[in-house]
């Protein structure tokens, strides 16, 4: 109750310093505004780093085997497969794609005059067995047969005689057909018409935190004596990722002496460098809050030090009058919050605004407004930190040195 009848003359001792009061203020709505935007891009970019892509990540690992210009070769397709099938902890591997490595999106159409596509998916495509090696669950239709699956050539040569069987994610499979029926549907992408036999729940190309990076699909095709380079991935057995990796890229290296594996990768050696340059600019955009909450406090401090050395005869009076020294803290706490109040209300709306111009320029998403409350609260606990020195100072002058500094 005490403090609440301190509110009038604190408001008038502020209305004393209008201008000192009004510039922090600003600088607490500015903070706000910036800390608010800052915290929720960092939060999203540490979510998106831990969304999965859909994939046994903990099994999976690349080896990208390039050819050599004018060296011969005796590996083929098939043959590099069969070896590293082979080789000691792999439990499975197939040529093709992987997410967050070369994920391209292409238009899809659901007639065959190709003229307005309906969405942009993901394709990936691989060898036989690419849908078993990345771990992809069927939750609708059903999986490839070997019988079903065109050969490389045809699709490469253009000489299908009928619709490649696809798998789709639920997520594409609802943008597509809303009504539920997409199993057995035709549609159609750049060359190919696709026929839908299955569902697979997830399978992200890119992680850049939108819905539609689950808007995938997945074909296969029969490999043989093609001496084709690229992307060979290798499913290990579960714990013996490392190992099976070196074990399957040496056998491959072997079968394969005129090509060189320019990239050997785990897939969550993928996953770190798909996010390197996102994590790189979080923890410098961490570093610029850092920065702004500091600058901040020692506004606060700075200007309540100064007060309360100008103030040293007003407290000396209210220390004579009877005021304990709990009252005169109180009273330099009580003041501090109305002003950080005034610059976190004045900074919400600097934040939204600050927010729309991001949403345009860089198709931010919509700022949440729990983001603002944590603000908030972040910036009324500094403001009690900054100015509990000062408080501190003012409520230990004594009432007889307070009235001798005169």
């Amino acid at each position: 109750m005490r403090i609440f009848l301190q509110i009038r003359p604190i408001l008038a001792a502020l209305r004393s310093h209008k201008a000192a009061v009004l510039l922090l203020v600003l600088e607490i709505a500015l903070t706000m505004a910036v800390l608010g935007n800052l915290v929720f891009v960092v939060y999203g970019t540490m979510q998106r780093s831990h969304t999965p892509s859909g994939v046994t990540e903990s099994q999976i690992g690349l080896i990208q085997s390039i050819g050599v210009v004018g060296e011969d070769n005796p590996g083929t397709v098939a043959g590099n497969l069969a070896v590293m099938r082979s080789a000691p902890g792999v439990e499975d591997a197939a040529y093709g794609f992987l997410p967050l490595w070369h994920a391209d999106r292409s238009p899809l159409f659901l007639d065959a005059s190709r003229q307005h596509p309906a969405v942009h998916a993901y394709e990936f495509m691989g060898s036989q067995g690419l849908n078993r090696t990345l771990g992809l669950h069927v939750v609708r239709g059903h999986d490839f047969t070997d019988t079903e699956i065109p050969d490389v050539m045809d699709v490469f040569m253009g000489r299908l005689s009928a619709p490649v069987p696809v798998l789709l994610t639920e997520s594409l499979a609802g943008r597509l057909y809303p009504n539920g029926n997409a199993l057995g549907s035709i549609l159609y992408d750049g060359t190919k018409s696709l026929r839908v036999i299955g569902i697979v729940n997830h399978l992200r190309g890119e992680i850049t935190g939108s819905a539609s990076d689950d808007d995938s699909l997945v074909y296969e095709f029969r490999v043989g004596a093609q001496n084709m380079g690229g992307g060979y991935l290798v499913r290990s057995q579960p714990g013996r990722l490392p190992e099976a990796l070196r074990a399957a890229a040496a056998a491959l290296q072997k079968a394969n002496p005129g090509h060189v594996e320019s990239k050997v990768l785990t897939m969550a050696e993928l996953r770190e460098n798909y996010f390197k340059s996102d994590l790189a600019s979080g923890r410098m955009l961490v570093a610029i809050m850092l920065i702004l909450l500091v600058v901040t406090a020692l506004g606060v401090s700075g200007l309540a030090s100064f007060w309360v050395q100008q103030r040293r005869r007003q407290i000396g009076m209210r220390r004579a009058l009877g005021a304990t020294r709990r009252d005169i803290l109180h009273y330099f706490q009580a003041e501090n919050f109305l002003i950080v109040t005034g610059g976190v209300a004045l900074g919400a709306l600097f934040a939204y605004a600050l927010n729309l111009f991001l949403m345009k320029r860089f198709e931010l998403a919509h700022l949440p407004s729990h983001y603002l409350l944590v603000g908030a609260v972040a910036l009324w606990v500094l403001g009690q930190l900054a100015v509990l020195g000062p408080a501190l100072r003012a409520a230990a002058v004594p009432p007889v040195v307070a009235t001798r500094s005169v």
